[in-house]
């Protein structure tokens, strides 16, 4: 400690203010008193380290924690002050660390109550008691925290924090045996709720989530914080079962206090359509480019089988046989007249398609009914197991070999339910006439006419064009599901 030996002590002070007791340890209240401890000791403070909004116990890197110690082994520093020891440290792995470099370094370590000498055994005891005595709170803090979430879970309730899209924090006042508290609870918001409803019926009906992003986008649909949507964010937030009224509790859901936007059964619906929730890789609030080529995928090339790719030949639009992607190269027709066949052939098509739908309906609903009653009944079993095992009529062992067998229905259940709701199309034009279908059609956008298109015909085979260069129907083999 050279420099302490030739001229006064160089003191790092330490401040962390974390976001639970930001209010009452602000910076403000703890750098006057650590600068006057230092003024009393005649240390000259070198530097103040801040870490703000920052959790010691949390895990997340202290940026200028780790700066100080650096500091310290640099030997810029020959004390660190801070204002209670809880802000220094709030682990065992911190107070071993701080104990390594004191040893190394010769650090003095104090806070405004007193210093602590880890020079010598007992210093380095309380040290590690303080350590352990602060871990120990955190621990209790965090089960109690984690017990209270539980809880609020099974009762349905909301688990706070910002406000959701779709809804509103509403005040309202709890009378409780140590006063009256302000209290805050979900109620839809109108705009947000109506355009959630439209987007999981548009999903429900065949369109995509990237039709959906783009319209959010042009219309201003912006997040809480004024950000825009990306394309996983909506995806989450339409199979979210708070939209349902439904809050999941330990792996289970139950029912939530506040109001659904959709129905239980539209979030089966639409998490069977989009999958379950998974982690995403960010992304960008850009909406993506709008297509332009009505039969992207489904036409192919009659000669080498390979997919036409849409084009602009000639300033026009055109779907090719790309040599650059493995094509023949010898199919090359215009996207116009190549589309409105295609259409025109559809919705020829439709009508009795859709009369044969409708005389299947009637069977195909009640077995989707059946297989829903009877999947109420293992739900209420698995309940009821979990009942037993409470009151002691089961031990674990049998608890969990029959919670197994029941679960094992449920999950047998759950795909033919699934596989069942997957055989009609999630679009059907319910027109009488072809007027009629026609002028539905042109109400969709091109991802949802994509997307009935998709419901009835499996792939488009174009055929070489022979001798002459107009488009002829004969060129063209639609193959039907």
């Amino acid at each position: 400690m050279g420099a302490a030996q030739q001229g006064k002590v160089r003191a790092g002070i330490y401040i962390r203010v974390s976001k639970a007791k930001r209010e009452l340890l602000d910076a403000q209240r703890q750098q006057p008193p650590c600068e006057q401890f230092c003024a009393a000791q005649g240390w000259t403070v070198a530097e103040i380290y801040l870490d703000d909004s920052t959790s010691a116990y949390s895990g997340v890197r202290r940026d200028n924690f780790e700066r100080m110690l650096t500091d310290v082994r640099a030997g810029k520093l020959d004390a660190v002050v801070s204002w209670q020891a809880d802000r220094l440290l709030r682990t065992v792995t911190d107070a071993a660390a701080i104990v390594a470099i004191a040893k190394e370094t010769g650090v003095q370590l104090a806070n405004v109550g007193g210093s602590i000498d880890l020079s010598t055994a007992d210093g380095r005891k309380r040290f590690y008691e303080a350590a352990v005595a602060a871990q120990y709170e955190s621990d209790l803090k965090s089960e109690r925290l984690k017990l209270k979430h539980a809880e609020i879970a099974a009762a349905g309730g909301w688990h706070g924090g910002q406000r959701p899209f779709g809804y509103d924090l509403q005040e309202y006042i709890e009378r409780t045996r140590t006063g009256p508290k302000v209290k805050y609870k979900l109620v839809p918001n109108p705009e947000e709720a109506a355009a959630i409803h439209r987007a999981s019926l548009d999903v429900l009906a065949g369109s995509t989530i990237a039709s959906i992003q783009r319209r959010w986008a042009q219309s201003g649909v912006r997040r809480p914080n004024g950000g825009v949507f990306y394309y996983w964010m909506i995806r989450e937030l339409l199979i979210s079962p708070r939209i349902a009224g439904l809050r999941d509790a330990d792996g289970k859901l139950v029912p939530a206090v506040w109001q659904g936007i959709i129905t239980p059964e539209q979030h089966e619906d639409l998490k069977a359509i989009l999958g379950p929730s998974r982690p995403h890789k960010g992304g960008t609030g850009r909406p993506p480019a709008a297509r332009t080529y009505l039969l992207s995928g489904m036409v192919f090339c009659a000669i080498c089988r390979n997919k036409l790719r849409g084009k602009r030949v000639d300033g026009g639009r055109r779907y090719v046989c790309e040599p650059l992607f493995a094509g023949c190269g010898g199919i090359k027709r215009l996207a116009e007249p190549l589309e409105a066949h295609v259409v025109q052939q559809l919705l020829l098509e439709l009508p009795q398609r859709l009369l044969e739908a409708a005389r299947r309906a009637p069977e195909t609903w009640e077995t989707l009914g059946a297989l829903l009653r009877r999947r109420q009944t293992e739900e209420d079993r698995l309940k009821g197991l979990a009942d037993y095992l409470t009151d002691g009529t089961l031990d674990k062992p049998e608890y969990l070999r029959q919670k197994q067998r029941v679960q094992a229905r449920l999950d047998k259940l759950q795909e033919q339910i699934a596989a069942i709701r997957a055989q009609e199309p999630r679009r059907r034009l319910r027109g009488a006439t072809l007027g009629e279908l026609q002028a539905e059609w042109d109400a969709l956008d091109l991802d949802e006419q994509r997307a009935v298109l998709a419901d009835h015909i499996t792939r488009i085979e174009v055929k070489p064009a022979g001798q002459g260069k107009r488009f002829h129907r004969d060129q063209v083999e639609i193959i039907w599901r």
